[in-house]
This record gives C-alpha cells, structure tokens and sequence, in this order.
C-alpha cells in the first residue's frame, strides 16, 4: 500500500513516529515522575523497534499487513508495560489509547500535508515535511498533554469489564478508519485518495474522543468508588469509637456498683451472707472478663468488645469457634467479617422487647476444607413468620428486604447512602480468599454463614 489513489500513502517513518510520540506521552501521563535509565534506554530501543517494523510492513504482501501491525503494538504494549509498571490489564487499556491516538495523529498529519502541497502547492522538500511533522504532531500530542494532565485523570486500575470496552472502541475504530485500505467494494469505503484519508482522518478523531470521553468516566467512577470506600471506613471507625464509649460507661457503672456491694460487705458481720454476696460479685463481673478463647488473639478481641456490648443490651452471646481455622485470614478481614456480622445481629436484637430471647450465636467449624463461620439472631415472630403460614415468607422478606442490585438484605438505617455497606464488606472480602456468604431466615434465627476454603 505505496499510494491511496493519486495520494502517496504515510511514510512508514511518520507511523513508527506518531506510535512512539504516542506511548511517550502516555507514558509521562501515566509516571509523572523523571524517567529511569532504563526507560530512556527501552524508549530508544523502542523507537528503533517500531523503525523497523513499519519499514517492514512496507515491503512485506499485504497478506501480512496485519500481522505486522500486530507486531507494532507489541512493541508498544511492551514499552508502556516496562516503563509504567501496570498489570497485563492496564498496561492493554492504555495500549489501545496510545494505538488510536498514533492513528489519528499519522493521518491528519499527512492529510494536511498532501493538502497543502496539492492545493497550494507547497514544496515537498524534506524540511518541510518536518516542518509540518513538528507542527500538527506537536498539536496533536501537546493538546492530548493539556487535556489529561490533571491529576485526577492518572492512571487508574483497569477491570476486565473496562479493558473488553477499551478494546471495543479501538478494534471498531481501526477497522472503520482503514476498511478502504482492505476493500473498495463496500457501502463504506471510497477508491478516492482524499475521501479514504477524510474517513480516515475523521473516524480516528470519533475513535480518540470516544476514547477520551470513555476514560473521564472512568476516572469518575473509580473516584466515586473510593470515596465510598472512605466514607464507608470512616463510618466503621465512628462506629468503633461509640462501641469504646458505651464499654467504657459498662465498666465504669460496674465500677460504680462495685464500689457500693464493697461498702456493704464491710459492714456485714454474717460470714453466710457475705459469702452470699461474694458469690453474687463474682457471677456478676464473669460477663466482664475476656472468657473467649478461640485460638485467634483477634476474633477473642473482637468477641470480648462486643460481648461489652451485647452484655450493656442485655443480648446473650455464645460462642462455640474454633479460631485456628481463620489462620490464613488477616487480622483485618477478620474484624471486617465478624464486626460486620455481629454489627448487624446486635442492631437487630436490640429490637426485641423480651431480653430473654435477645440471642446471638457464634459458631467457626471446620466443614469439608473449608472453615465455617456461622452468626447467628434470633428472630423475632413476624420476621421469622410463625403463624402467618405462606405470608410469613413475605413477612420475613419484608423485615429483611434485598437490595435492587444483588442479594443481600438492605439496610434498614433511614439514610441508605452511607449504610448497607457492611455485608456487602463482607462479601467482598470473602470472594477474595474464595470463599462464599450466604444470608437468610431458617426457622426462628437469621443465619450468616460463610464458607473459606482452608486451602
């Protein structure tokens, strides 16, 4: 492909520039930081790579046109991928962006140029193509360099789901600006120099400000996503800090209350009936003391902080754990499966008017090599549906409502934007150790029940 009808076509050295010019300024986008040694030294090896390929995909038959040009982007791949250190994913979502931009740059570039010199009659003299190679590459690249330069358009961590769009774009984009290229015999495609270079041109602009358009919202959505994930750790940690402030009031009134069964004990003569009372003290400080004994130094702290708390509510905790199990899980998720979990149980219990069926039970068994984590409240008549016989599935379902996107219960908290997001928590750590939660009502309890492979 030497020519596209009486246009000469790119100069392969223009192609391999614009696709260097292209990762470069990805590249300083993307590192924003001074280069290394070793990326000066892979920038120059890859322009001289991309040198080379484009010389010879002009000399190879066409047959071989687009394994050459596979072979083009992965030197770029491989340029982006050394100097910015992205994972395989992102390191392919900003290849497709740097691909479209060198398309859309070596096009307009030699439109323009073949323009001037056709219409104008501009010299062909080699300074002058470099004159004009300096000015609308310049153009091209500074205004992509103005546009991305805030930083809250850096690079973020790219998804399968947002990589298969990238690839989209850009895959549709290529084939629609270079149909011309592979056949005239299409309702889309011209034998006329300057219309193949106008579609071109104008398809690879569409394809670049789709692209652009498409990383904005990107950007915002990863944005929007870790400010929920900050609002979210700074309502648990608020809420630590209360579950502190009401086990200190706890201690300080049993400290009060001691003070008072001391002062009686003094003054009382009766050997029997300061036994009597002894016996009575020591009952009474047992739900105090940290009896949990798991065989995990997290989960018996967290157990303990909330029995404080479950012994404030008057809500019976129990517990049957073996903690050894969670050995392979991180203090962190730890305290972000059984916080979450106990969170909720206890908010529920609280509900129930009667304390003696305020229950929690807390359950870590082993089950078929996987570790099975088990919480579980007693349910209150109308959630659990005694006596409504079908209707209480629908009683149930509506003191545990799911949410519209997946199967979790909503939250029952009046401002549903900064709650909710505790099971969901959950969920998300444990898909990471591949594990599995379920949530549900069975007979008079409602059951958490997570499965961690132990392996």
């Amino acid at each position: 492909m030497n020519s596209v009808g009486v246009i000469p076509d790119i100069p392969k050295i223009y192609t391999a520039l614009a696709e260097w010019l292209s990762c470069m300024v990805i590249i300083g986008l993307c590192v924003r930081k001074p280069p290394r040694p070793r990326d000066v030294a892979v920038a120059v090896a890859s322009l001289a790579a991309l040198v080379l390929v484009q010389i010879g995909i002009g000399v190879v038959p066409l047959a071989l046109w687009l394994p050459g040009m596979a072979l083009a982007l992965g030197v770029m791949l491989l340029t982006i991928w050394v100097c910015c250190r992205f994972t395989a994913v992102t390191a392919v979502y900003w290849l497709m962006r740097a691909f479209l931009l060198a398309e859309f740059a070596a096009s307009i570039e030699w439109q323009l140029y073949f323009h001037m010199v056709s219409r104008y009659g501009w010299s062909q003299a080699v300074w002058v193509q470099a004159l004009m190679l300096l000015v609308v590459y310049g153009a091209v690249f500074g205004a992509v360099v103005l546009l991305e330069r805030r930083p809250d358009l850096a690079a973020p961590d790219v998804t399968g789901h947002e990589l298969l769009t990238a690839v989209i774009i850009a895959g549709t984009t290529f084939a629609l600006s270079n149909l011309s290229y592979v056949s005239t015999a299409t309702p889309f495609t011209s034998t006329i120099g300057t219309e193949v270079f106008n579609i071109r041109t104008l398809v690879g602009f569409g394809g670049v400000a789709f692209m652009y358009a498409f990383h904005i919202q990107l950007c915002e959505n990863h944005a929007r996503k870790e400010l929920d994930s900050i609002r979210n750790l700074l309502d648990m940690q608020y809420a630590q800090y209360q579950q502190s402030k009401e086990s200190v009031a706890v201690i300080n009134h049993k400290y009060h209350d001691l003070k008072h069964q001391i002062a009686v004990l003094r003054r009382e003569s009766d050997p029997d009936r300061r036994e009597r009372y002894l016996d009575d003290i020591e009952q009474g400080i047992k739900t105090y003391e940290a009896q949990y004994k798991t065989g995990n130094a997290v989960l018996d702290t967290m157990l303990t902080a909330k029995g404080l708390v479950c012994a404030k509510d008057g809500i019976e905790l129990t517990c049957v754990a073996d903690g050894a199990l969670l050995a392979r899980v991180s203090e962190m998720d730890v305290c972000t499966i059984f916080g979450n979990a106990l969170d909720n149980a206890i908010e529920y219990e609280r509900r129930i008017a009667d304390p003696a069926k305020r229950l929690i039970h807390v359950s870590v068994s082993e089950a078929n090599g996987f570790a099975l984590v088990r919480v579980e409240n007693y349910l209150m008549d109308a959630d659990a549906g005694v006596g409504r016989g079908a209707g209480g599935v629908a009683g149930a379902t509506r003191a545990l409502p799911s949410s519209a996107n997946d199967d979790l219960p909503a939250t029952t908290k009046r401002d549903k934007r900064y709650h909710g997001f505790g099971l969901k928590s959950v969920r998300h750590t444990v898909a990471q150790y591949g594990g599995t939660l379920t949530v549900g009502p069975k007979d008079h309890w409602f059951e958490l029940t997570v499965l961690l492979p132990l392996r």
